[in-house]
């Protein structure tokens, strides 16, 4: 069959997010003998043109579209992508009749709200790379395919959904042999790899284990080294960025991985957007260095014990601290991610975790990233405790924008709060700061022009503690109240 596969994902904050999900479906869909066309809507010059080329001159029987992002998960820089997808849908069937397949993340979190929203045939839930095969194969041949697993399809007035089952094994994506990679470079783009699948965390508004599975799926470090070295061939990338959730859990697997690496003495620009504080250890943190991570993406969330344990993070304000010990002591470059307004926030507890960034992450190295307001996922410990207390309607479509605030403060206070630290610690920013000034995109467009290797956001601290910088910033960026109507809790 001919099938075209679009990434649909248009949405980046400094650097673009590449389709590595859909990549291992491309990859499975042409092993199995179909043909293949990939559309890469991130990098495209004009969409709705690229998208029309590819219908009509390649006429496919099935299109399949990967969807990255429900939206933005901050509600004061709100943006409903899935009403994106509804429209890129419409314009699809507008270009002739053709079965629609739905896949990729927010798919797999909204699940079956999917075709009950968007005008697809079908949708894919979970790892798609036997999933979609199979549906493939039924269509051609005119089988049943109400059996296969993780699919998501109408009968009957209803729309039904058959469990996932995950892959006890999986390698790499082939990323390479789908994407225009120079279109990534130009723009600051991170080669992304896959180390393992799953995640055994319990966190309170994370939806990753009950997409991926509770237990660590990892691959052989030996087989995450050789994609390296042959996407570097290939591709040439300046950074490879490992996307699991947590790289550094479990430990063994990590540092095999950077061991690896320097048994084969590769001189590699390395960097990880998932690590867990207390997953962390100086003599990790030492291979890592070694074997070339410029960058890691710390998600903290909370600088007090009472809001760890709120989010359940499954770790203590020590932890955090013998982390932030660690790192500074290492001399990696780092981003802390720290969310505020979760379930039993006060303004004491704010004030904690603001204290600690200010006392521990006030660094020329050290990004701190702050979010006021949860969003609620599917499926999530946060969803089904809401609904326990009846906080939350039990039939409440959550693919809609849906946010919690702790009642005990106030969205304004908290804001103003976080300016008040940004005063005395420049590098802490907001996620409602959006691209941010003027100023900081020409310095990413700098950076990017002098072939500096990404992630450039590890220099944004060095850049908001130039002269005149904060005062400027603090004139131009200050964060907005969330709009009303998206949250679930409203602020007392």
């Amino acid at each position: 069959m001919r099938v075209l596969l679009i990434y649909s994902n248009r949405s980046r904050i400094i650097e673009p997010v590449p389709p590595v999900g859909l990549s291992y479906v491309a990859t499975a869909v042409r092993e199995a003998g179909h043909e293949v066309r990939f559309l890469d809507l991130m990098v495209s010059g004009d969409p709705d043109r690229d998208l029309v080329a590819a219908l009509d001159g390649f006429d496919p029987g099935v299109v399949g579209v990967s969807v990255r992002n429900i939206d933005t998960v901050i509600p004061q820089n709100l943006n409903w992508q899935l009403g994106e997808t509804g429209a890129l849908l419409g314009r699809i069937r507008e270009r002739g009749r053709r079965v629609i397949v739905l896949g990729g993340s927010a798919i797999s979190v909204i699940r079956t709200a999917a075709l009950e929203r968007l005008d697809a045939d079908f949708a894919i839930i979970g790892e798609g790379e036997a999933s979609f095969p199979k549906l493939l194969d039924a269509l051609e041949r005119g089988r049943d395919f109400t059996a296969i697993e993780g699919l998501c399809y109408r009968a009957g007035g209803k729309v039904l959904l058959n469990e996932p089952v995950r892959s006890a094994e999986f390698g790499s994506s082939g990323m390479e042999g789908w994407v225009r990679w120079a279109d990534y470079e130009k723009a600051g783009g991170t080669f992304a790899i896959h180390t393992k699948r799953g995640c055994p965390q319990r966190c309170l508004y994370c939806n990753y284990p009950a997409m991926e599975g509770r237990e660590f799926r990892c691959r052989e470090p030996s087989d995450v080294v050789d994609e390296i070295e042959r996407v570097r061939a290939a591709a040439a990338p300046r950074t490879f960025e490992f996307t699991d959730t947590t790289f550094n859990l479990p430990g063994w697997h990590a540092a095999e991985i950077c061991e690896e690496i320097l048994r084969r003495n590769l001189k590699l620009n390395l960097s990880a957007v998932g690590v867990n504080p207390a997953g962390l250890t100086a003599e990790l943190l030492d291979l890592m260095r070694r074997a070339g991570f410029r960058s890691i993406v710390i998600s903290a969330d909370a600088g007090n014990d009472t809001m760890l344990q709120n989010l359940q993070k499954g770790f203590c304000l020590r932890d955090v601290e013998e982390a932030a010990r660690l790192v500074k002591k290492s001399g990696i470059p780092s981003t802390w991610f720290f969310l505020l307004c979760g379930p039993g926030e006060t303004q004491e507890t704010v004030d904690g975790t603001l204290a600690f960034i200010e006392a521990h992450l006030n660094s020329r190295k050290v990004l701190p990233i702050v979010m006021t307001g949860i969003r609620v996922l599917p499926g999530t410990p946060l969803a089904l405790s809401l609904a326990r207390s009846g906080e939350l309607a039990a039939d409440r479509d959550l693919s809609g924008p849906t946010f919690y605030f702790s009642p005990h403060v106030r969205e304004r206070w908290v804001l103003d709060r976080i300016h008040q630290s940004i005063a005395r610690c420049p590098a802490i920013v907001h996620g409602g700061e959006e691209s941010g000034s003027p100023g900081e995109r020409l310095f990413y467009s700098a950076l990017q022009k002098l072939g500096v290797a990404p992630p450039h956001m590890r220099f944004l601290p060095c850049f908001l503690r130039l002269p005149l910088v904060p005062t400027l910033r603090a004139k131009w960026t200050r964060v907005p109240g969330s709009p009303a109507g998206i949250t679930l809790s409203a602020p007392a």
